[in-house]
Order: structure tokens, then C-alpha cells, then sequence
């Protein structure tokens, strides 16, 4: 196929003349008519009397998709433009999904930028190759057939039976020819085609309603359509174009779309299948009605208020897609499989669903939800989700919520299972069941009533915890691979005796004995946004882009008076505002730390900082996470914008993996290893347990884009992810930390060799130096590790050491513990 080159288009209003343009009106009639009933009254234009064109003109004058210049003169022999001429196409074809558009001539401003976003995201504009679109020039007769012909998808050989073929340039040749075929452009009565002339006005809308006659059928007056005794099909789209409309036993090939023009006002559908999607721009409050009838994907996105759609009888919708607020009944034997509650869900908006549903996917952002009666099998809360409300009324019921973001759950409606796997999430009930997610430490907390609570805390009816405990993770830094000091970084002090958190502030934020816990409202902001944070205790908050933490009070203060750090008062469980631009001028993290009145640290809080939406999309570091427990490791790859997948469902189609080889070898990944994105990160969770010693990820060009789509990631390959090293206890191989009297033989058995392992006092950090000179002085012991450990057991004889608390600790390994006594 030959390629259709610098074709650009876009659009928004109507037609223009003479510096005048005037806004087209709502769809308000039919298009091709198959309705056995009277057609409207069309609109006149006085120069048009008499005219070639008058009748398909004034047709679609009619139905509100043309119209003339203030003095109510169509001027059919103007020139239209490239703007004009998209307008009309999105009009005509109902165009209502927008895309993010980056041509350098439109500003969002100007009158015909978001019909451009409608045209890119249907997928019939282009752009020239310096970025431009031309959108105030005049548009040709070969643009306009290459434009058709995307839209309808029409194929030809390429060649045409004018007599200047040579003169129609190689990109629109094809297009020309395919639109020729269908009789969709004509030539001059010389046989010419001339496919640089401008497109006039009245040649405009002669092309489209040809087009329109090959894209499908428009009802657009009231009445019932279709056999009243047996099915019939409909070859290709029907847009239904004004309310009152009932669609009876009709099997439709292509799209159905409910246009704007249904306004406030109702559809029908009774035994109708539709094999394409289901578009909902229009209805009111009563509304689109589905009796018996089969809807593959419908999409709900209606801009000016509420719509209502009810299936009933044995209705069956297999996907839903609801991109503004919408009221869902599902009665009786109808059945709606999965929902999704889109990102493109304004905040504030309010959806209502009643009902039985399969699945419900909550993707926006601080919208309301409701469900006042029914049963949902399983509603999953995306990481994107935060602030949302969902209303569980008294008669409803959640079978199973997976909780990734910090919602709030009200009403006395039964929720069966709840598994956590974010912080600041808000019950007023407890459910029946609590799990706690594997993305997050074990002292995450509930608000359940008003009271936070630790999750493994709330007294459910079966409670039941996992995850955190026994999960190592290192942070989102720039470096490749970070070290696990704990398999249980799940509590931030392993070592504090066992206490019990006790309940206390907000966002995770709470007590636990000898140390507590800040909480934050966001775990990535930008450079130019605050972060909220919480502490059970009163005292001072720092935060700092500094690598320091609440240990050394000097330093801290130094950093404040050298511009390095904020300190700010904050009060135990009250909202403190940390505005972090001062201190980040560009994206990395943050460390907030909190010191008590008695100068006590709190743990350190890590908060990532995004640039702005004027920077283009860079990685920015990679990290590898893993558990002891079960050996397990994932892996993140970090960017300095937050991102979304470019193909929904495709991410993983983009990521090669190589294993076991210092030279990669890269393949994709099985069909069972998990892809999703958390904030501005691509996590990785293979299906394997341990990839291998060495492992080297790729990220192939377009795989993830900044969330305005304005930009996409290029290719980028990791270096080398070392797998850790698993230490275990040959006597205690389920432990990982154990008491053992002084002058005990400590024998461990390593799954990697090829490293220094030591054994030093718990409390030692910094430089590889300063574990040698531990192990001098007389505290601690190393070992030479080979490379080959397989079946050899290692051993540390403490006869020689103090009591005291100690730790393994190698490059690349997780740490385990031993108390001598």
C-alpha cells in the first residue's frame, strides 16, 4: 500500500466565509432516511435555489450538521478549508472520543482544536513531517478522497481512468482511486479528476452524504424500526440521530451510536445485536433502554448531564466502558459482565449502579459511586483511584473488593472480602474478611468507623492476613540494584520487642512502640505540588532531598539554614502541608522525617517527585524488590513523569527479558508474569520465583506515555539486576531471625556465591571499611563465599563475640538476624 503522506486535518466549526464562521448546530434529523416515513422539512439557503447541490444540502441543513453564514447564505462555491472540513466529518460520522493533538499550529484556544483531538483519535489526521497542520488552508480534491477512503477503509489496485492520473501525487493515489470506485469522487466531464483544486462547499457535502450512503443508516425521526416478526440485518453503522426511537429485531454488523441529538429524551432497543460498539453520547434520566438484546462494548459518554441506560429481560452486555456520570440497571435475568469506571470520569461524578454485576474496574479519580441494591462479584479499585467514595447501601453487597487505592467505603452494606494493598483507605464497616495486600507493609491501617487500625488488627468475622510480612523492598532510586536489609521490611523495626501498633492518625500513619510511622497523602507529587503528611506525635517535620534521616539532629538543622530542608511544626493527627518546591527543583525524592517533643525520629517517608508536564518523558532508574519468605523478586522501572500504558492491554507486548547470560539474549516475557504501573513506574512480578543470577530487562520504544499522551518512552535497556543472595539458618530454615547462646556454631546454607558475608553487631551501616573494621576490633566475623555453593554449608563460631544483637550482611543479599545471649 502505497503511504497517503502529508495528509492533515482537523476541525470544529462548520463552514467560514468571508473572515465569517459559523458554529454547526446539534444533529437534530436523519440521515439516510430506510424509514418509510415523511422526511423533515429542509432548510433553504437563497443561493442555493436552483443549484446542483440543493437537495443534499439542504438534507443535511436539516438534520443540523450544515449550516450557512449569518445572512443565511451557504455559498456553495467557497472553498472549505482543512478545519471546516473535519468539523462537517465529525459531525457526519459522530466523532465524540478526543485524543491528545500536538500540532504546532493549534492552540488550544482556537476554535477547531478539539475536533482535531476527535479526528486524530479516529484516526483520519495526520500531521506534516514538520509537525504543522495547516489547519486555515484550503483543502484539495485528492486530500479529501484519502480522508474518505481511511475512514470506510476502502482498497483499490491503485490505479484510476482519469486522464491526469500522473498529476495525482503517489501518497493519495491509491485513495483516489478506491473512492472513485464507490463512486464516492467523480471527475470533470473531460475525464480529468484535477486533485489539486480546492473543494468547494457544495462538493463538500455531495462527498460525505456518498460516503455516509457506504458508512451505514441514520434514523433520525420517531418511530419504531425493523420486522415486528423476525430478525433482519443491517449492514454496517446506524446512528440513531433523535429521540423516540425504537430499533426492533435487527442485527447490526457494524457500530451503533446514540448521537447528542437524542438529548434528554428516550431510545429503544428490543432483540437487538450489535457485533460492533455501542456509543452513548445522548439520552437523559429515563433514557436507553436494552430489552433482549446483545451489546458487545458499549461506551457511556455523555458530556451535559446524566444518562440512564436499564437492561432488562435477557439483555447481555459484555463490557461497559462509562467515561461520564451514568445510572446502570441491571434487573432481572440481564446480564453485565465487567464495568469500568474510566480515568476520563471528571472528578466529582456521580455513578449509580443497580444490580448484579460481574466485574466493576475503578480507574477515576474522586468520583461517587453508588450501589443501592444488587451484588457485585468482584470490584477492583485502581492505584489511579484515590479519593473516591463508594456508597454500599443496606440492600447491596460486595463479594470482593481489591483495594489499590485510598478510598473511602460507606453505608451498611455487606462487604465480603476486602484485601488492602493501599494506605488511607476508609470503612465505615468492617468487612467480613480482611487480607492484606502484598504491596504494602503489615502496619498499613484502616479508618473503620472513625478509628484507625492495622489491618492485621481489625476483629472480622474471619480475619485473615498476608503479604507484607516477609516482603523486602529497597526504593525507586536511579540504581539498578538496590540491597534488601530485612525480609521484614513490613515492620519498620524489626527489633522493637514485638509490640502492637496502636491505633492513631491518619494515611498510615500510627504508633508502634519504640517508634512511629508518618502518613502521606501522596506517594508521588511534582516539582511544583505539596505533600500533605500525618504524625501521631506532635514535634517537627522535616523534609529534605538530602540522604539523611532523623539520627542526627545536627545535620538535619544544617540542612534547613543551607536551603537543603524545610522544618515545620505539625501536631499529633492533623493535615501538615509541606510545600516541597523549595527544596526540589527537579524530579528525584524526598525524605520527610518527624521528631517528637522528645527529639524521638519517626521512621523515614519517601515520597517521589515528578516533573511538570513541560518536560519530556526520560527513565530515570531501575529497582529490584524480593521476599525471603518465598524467594521472590520484582522489578521496577521508574520515569520522570507519571505514565499509562500507550495500548491498553499491550504493555507487556513491549517488555523483552534476558536471564543467565552476561551477554543478553533478550526474549519476551511468559505469559504468566504479571506488567502493570504504579504512579511513574512499569513493575515487573515474574512468575518464577528467582529469573537468575543475572538479569537485564528491555523496554521497546512506545510502550508507556506521559498521562496527557503528549509523550512516549524510547528504548531503553537496564543493566545488569543481580539476584540476591537467600541466606538461611540450617536449623531454623522458616526463621529469619534467631536467639542462640554465645559460643554457638551459626551454620547457614547460601543459594548464590561469589561475595563477603558478614556477621556483625545489627546496629553497623555505612562503607564496606566500616565492616572490616567491626570485624577487626574484635565484633564481628566475614567469610569468603566461592562461586560454587551448591550442597556446602557455611559456618560462624560466636565462642568469641559479646552478647548482643547481630546480622548477616552481603552486597546484593537479604539480611537475616541473631541475638546472642
Amino acid at each position: 500500500m502505497k503511504k497517503w503522506g502529508s495528509l492533515f486535518l482537523s476541525g470544529a466549526l462548520l463552514f467560514g466565509s468571508m473572515g465569517t464562521v459559523v458554529q454547526a448546530e446539534s444533529v437534530t434529523d436523519a440521515a439516510r432516511e430506510n424509514t418509510g416515513k415523511p422526511s423533515v422539512t429542509a432548510k433553504t439557503f437563497e443561493d442555493l435555489k436552483g443549484n446542483w447541490a440543493q437537495e443534499v444540502v439542504e438534507k443535511w441543513a436539516s438534520r443540523g450538521i450544515v449550516q450557512g453564514n449569518q445572512q443565511d447564505l451557504f455559498l456553495p462555491k467557497g472553498e472549505i478549508t482543512r478545519a471546516e472540513w473535519a468539523a462537517m466529518i465529525n459531525r457526519i460520522f459522530q466523532y465524540e472520543q478526543a485524543s491528545q493533538s500536538t500540532f504546532t499550529d493549534v492552540s488550544e484556544s482556537d476554535w477547531y482544536a478539539q475536533d482535531i483531538a476527535k479526528g486524530v483519535q479516529a484516526g483520519y489526521i495526520q500531521g506534516y513531517m514538520d509537525g504543522s497542520f495547516h489547519p486555515n488552508a484550503t483543502l484539495t480534491r485528492q486530500e479529501a478522497a484519502a480522508v474518505v477512503s481511511r475512514i470506510l477503509n476502502l482498497k483499490s489496485s491503485g490505479e484510476t481512468r482519469f486522464t491526469d492520473q500522473k498529476e495525482i501525487q503517489d501518497w493519495s493515489i491509491e485513495a483516489v482511486s478506491a473512492a472513485a470506485e464507490k463512486q464516492i469522487v467523480v471527475g470533470y466531464s473531460n475525464g480529468s479528476f484535477k486533485p489539486k483544486n480546492a473543494v468547494t462547499r457544495a462538493e463538500a457535502v455531495q462527498i460525505l452524504d456518498r460516503a455516509f450512503s457506504t458508512y451505514g443508516s441514520w434514523y433520525g425521526q420517531e418511530g419504531e424500526y425493523g420486522s415486528t416478526d423476525k430478525q433482519e440485518e443491517i449492514q454496517g453503522n446506524v446512528v440513531i440521530g433523535t429521540a423516540g426511537v425504537t430499533l426492533q429485531n435487527m442485527n447490526i454488523t457494524g457500530d451503533l451510536i446514540i448521537s447528542k441529538a437524542v438529548g434528554q429524551g428516550d431510545v429503544f432497543l428490543k432483540n437487538v445485536t450489535v457485533q460492533g460498539k455501542t456509543y452513548v453520547y445522548g439520552g437523559g434520566e429515563n433514557s436507553v433502554h436494552l430489552e433482549d438484546s446483545v451489546l458487545l462494548t458499549v461506551i457511556v459518554n455523555k458530556k451535559d448531564g446524566t444518562v440512564r441506560l436499564v437492561a432488562t429481560g435477557k439483555t447481555e452486555v459484555h463490557e461497559m466502558t462509562i467515561q461520564t456520570s451514568a445510572n446502570i440497571e441491571s434487573n432481572g435475568n440481564a446480564k453485565i459482565d465487567k464495568i469500568k469506571l474510566s480515568e476520563a470520569l471528571p472528578e466529582k461524578s456521580r455513578v449509580y449502579l443497580k444490580g448484579n454485576f460481574d466485574t466493576v474496574d475503578v480507574e477515576a479519580k474522586s468520583i461517587n459511586i453508588q450501589v443501592p441494591s444488587g451484588t457485585v462479584n468482584q470490584l477492583n479499585v485502581a492505584d489511579s483511584a484515590e479519593g473516591t467514595e463508594v456508597e454500599i447501601s443496606k440492600e447491596a453487597k460486595v463479594i470482593a473488593a481489591i483495594l489499590n487505592a485510598a478510598v473511602k467505603m460507606f453505608g451498611a452494606g455487606t462487604v465480603e472480602q476486602a484485601t488492602v494493598n493501599a494506605v488511607g483507605v476508609t470503612m465505615e464497616k468492617a468487612p467480613n474478611k480482611v487480607i492484606l495486600g502484598s504491596s504494602v507493609p503489615s502496619d498499613t491501617t484502616v479508618q473503620i468507623d472513625g478509628t484507625s487500625k492495622p489491618v492485621t488488627s481489625i476483629p472480622t468475622s474471619n480475619n485473615v492476613t498476608s503479604g507484607g510480612a516477609g516482603s523486602s523492598s529497597g526504593s525507586t532510586g536511579g540504581s539498578d540494584n538496590i540491597i534488601p536489609e530485612s525480609p521484614n521490611t513490613g515492620s519498620p523495626n524489626p527489633g522493637n520487642g514485638g509490640s502492637t501498633p496502636s491505633p492513631s492518625g491518619q494515611y498510615g500513619s500510627y504508633e508502634g512502640g519504640t517508634f512511629f510511622l508518618l502518613g502521606a497523602e501522596q506517594e508521588a507529587i511534582t516539582v511544583t505540588e505539596s505533600v500533605y503528611v500525618y504524625s501521631p506525635r506532635s514535634g517537627n517535620v522535616y523534609a529534605t532531598n538530602q540522604n539523611l534521616d532523623g539520627k542526627n539532629l545536627i545535620l538535619l538543622e544544617e540542612a534547613v539554614n543551607a536551603g537543603a530542608a524545610i522544618k515545620l511544626p505539625i501536631t499529633a493527627n492533623e493535615r501538615t502541608e509541606i510545600p516541597t518546591a523549595e527544596i526540589i527543583k527537579k524530579y528525584g525524592s524526598i525524605r520527610i522525617i518527624a521528631l517528637d517533643s522528645m527529639n524521638k525520629s519517626s521512621e523515614v517517608k519517601y515520597v517521589s517527585v515528578m516533573d511538570g508536564s513541560d518536560k519530556p518523558l526520560v527513565q530515570n532508574g531501575t529497582s529490584m524488590r524480593g521476599s525471603w519468605v518465598d524467594a521472590q523478586e520484582s522489578y521496577s522501572i521508574s520515569f520522570n513523569r507519571m505514565i499509562m500504558e500507550s495500548e491498553l492491554g499491550k504493555l507487556k507486548d513491549y517488555i523483552l527479558v534476558s536471564t543467565g547470560s552476561q551477554t543478553p539474549n533478550f526474549v519476551p516475557l511468559d505469559p504468566e508474569d504479571k506488567v502493570s504501573i504504579r504512579n511513574n513506574s512499569i513493575e515487573i512480578n515474574p512468575q518464577k520465583a528467582v529469573l537468575g543470577k543475572s538479569t537485564y530487562f528491555k523496554l521497546l520504544e512506545g510502550a508507556v506515555s506521559t498521562t496527557d499522551s503528549v509523550y512516549k518512552n524510547q528504548v531503553f535497556t537496564s543493566t545488569k539486576f543481580v539476584s540476591y543472595t537467600r541466606p538461611v539458618f540450617v536449623d531454623h530454615p522458616t526463621q529469619w531471625r534467631i536467639e542462640k547462646p554465645v559460643g554457638s556454631v551459626i551454620k547457614f546454607t547460601l543459594d548464590h556465591g561469589g561475595h563477603t558475608v558478614y556477621f556483625v553487631y545489627e546496629d553497623t551501616y555505612g562503607t564496606l571499611a566500616d565492616f572490616e573494621k567491626e570485624v577487626t576490633d574484635g565484633h564481628g566475623m566475614k567469610l569468603q563465599i566461592p562461586q560454587d555453593v551448591e550442597g556446602k554449608v557455611f559456618e560462624f563460631d560466636t565462642k568469641d563475640l559479646q552478647p548482643g544483637k547481630y546480622r548477616f550482611y552481603m552486597n546484593s543479599g537479604y539480611t537475616i538476624y541473631v541475638t546472642l545471649k
